[in-house]
């Protein structure tokens, strides 16, 4: 545990004058309701920040930013903390998560959406509409960190990157001013935003565009993990044939054994092929086939879903878990990765999850409006594993680092923000996320926006990148 810092002396004297000015929360340290606020979900990161305000509303934000600004405070923002990229020690820490605001706009098949909402605040609203937004794997994040961090989700080979979704953004720039950003107004703001999250101010609402989903079928079908390599093998043939409308992944996962996981599934080693389809139950049946008639699956969980469906089927933890992870694109499920991804079934590892994700389709021609790297790979390998206090959890750790040089030579070399991971996060790493024209245009924007480089945790954007 390292020590707690506290405020300097004067912003101190004004943390009363700042109390009086928000409807929402203030907690220092040793206030009661200071270790709630300050938590991430990823409680890798212990964060000690000398102040957190959870903000009620846009003016709230604005007010913990002008007392940053006054007292020369280092910031961050969190919704739900599942991005949390480092500590935030000694600075202010902005907790969103009570902008919930939802709006639906059905004619226009558009959402307006408070920073603080999740998934699961939205889908309830889309889903009469039958539209849906382009939803992650895990409907418990924040709708703000996903989507500014590139937003991979179930729909994704039909309708690509939810950040591309993303037509207008409410922010409050680092010495509290107000605007609203779009392609026709702050437009490098707005550019820079889509990719860059949080390195320019605190983002409070987005209007999104929403998808037509009347029929959506998928689900996961489980195999034995002592099947990993049959399993893996015709998932690599099947993939080579399916058409935009399926997106699909295919993991070895170590269930728990947990007393919440069903009884016949506890403490079992899996692989695992999920998958969602846009459209009629028949047709997604027939896409589906030949990857649920292999014989003697452990669980067939596929079936007709409903738009509310879709971020529970990769089945993700919910409550919050200290956890490392790293993803790298690869072009190909080629023997050698099929191999690599079958042996993570075998013996005692301490990996929660190691999946491949298909992307291509849409995913791979997004366009370049945003500052984001190509995702020139036709697959994601990506690999998760909670590591608690103590050297159980410095063994996952090592396990996730071991496996991330592993896939280097196999590595394009681009990846998302938002799977950046824990293992390398140096700016070497957070400039895979971004084209390299991009990073001198993010970095001037960065020194314009935040002159004073309050916004310098997270995965911050280096101020002197250049060509």
């Amino acid at each position: 545990m390292h020590a707690t810092p506290s405020l300097p002396t004067a912003a101190a004297t004004d943390l009363d004058a700042l109390r009086a000015q928000l409807g929402g929360a203030v907690a220092t340290p040793g206030d009661a309701s200071y270790d709630a606020l300050r938590a991430s979900w990823n409680l890798t990161f212990d964060q000690r920040p000398a102040l957190v305000v959870e903000a009620a509303d846009g003016d709230d934000v604005v007010a913990a930013l002008r007392f940053a600004d006054a007292h020369d405070l280092a910031v961050t923002v969190q919704s739900t903390g599942h991005g949390a990229g480092q500590t935030c020690d000694g600075g202010l820490l902005v907790r969103t998560g009570r902008l919930r605001e939802v709006a639906v706009d059905a004619a226009a098949r558009t959402l307006r959406v408070g920073a603080g909402a999740r998934w699961t605040d939205v889908i309830p609203h889309t889903a009469p509409h039958g539209l849906a937004p382009l939803v992650g794997f895990n409907a418990h994040v924040g709708v703000a960190g996903y989507t500014l961090g590139g937003g991979l989700g179930w729909l994704g080979r039909t309708h690509g990157l939810a950040v591309d979704s993303v037509r207008a953004l409410d922010v409050v720039l680092p010495d509290a001013t107000r605007v609203r950003a779009t392609a026709e107004t702050e437009a490098e703001l707005f550019w820079g935003l889509r990719g860059g999250g949080s390195n320019f101010g605190v983002v409070v609402a987005l209007e999104l565009e929403l998808v037509a989903a009347p029929e959506l079928f998928g689900g996961m079908v489980l195999y034995p993990g002592a099947r990993a390599a049959e399993v893996i093998a015709a998932y690599a043939e099947w993939i080579a044939t399916v058409p935009d409308e399926v997106t699909s992944n295919c993991a070895v996962i170590r269930i728990p054994p947990a007393p919440a996981v069903p009884e016949p599934l506890r403490g079992l080693t899996v692989v695992a092929i999920g998958a969602c389809v846009l459209g009629g139950a028949a047709r997604a049946q027939e896409l589906l086939a030949p990857v649920r008639s292999l014989g003697d699956p452990v669980v067939d969980m596929m079936r007709p879903l409903a738009p509310g469906d879709l971020g529970e089927v990769a089945m993700d933890p919910v409550d919050p878990m200290p956890a490392a992870g790293h993803a790298e694109l690869v072009r190909a499920l080629t023997p050698e990765l099929q191999a690599l991804l079958a042996s993570m079934a075998e013996g005692e590892r301490p990996l929660a999850i190691v999946e491949v994700r298909h992307l291509g389709a849409a995913i791979a021609r997004a366009g370049t409006t945003t500052p984001l790297a190509p995702l020139d790979g036709e697959l994601m390998f990506h690999v998760e594993a909670a590591t608690p206090p103590g050297p159980a959890g410095e063994a996952a750790r090592a396990a996730v680092a071991e496996l991330a040089a592993t896939l280097k030579p196999h590595a394009t070399g681009a990846m998302l923000p938002s799977f950046l991971g824990e293992i390398e996060t140096g700016p070497a790493r957070i400039a895979q996320a971004y084209t390299p024209q991009s990073r001198p245009r993010l970095a001037e924007l960065k020194r314009t926006c935040d002159p004073g480089d309050r916004f310098r945790f997270g995965r911050p954007i280096p101020r002197d990148w250049a060509d």
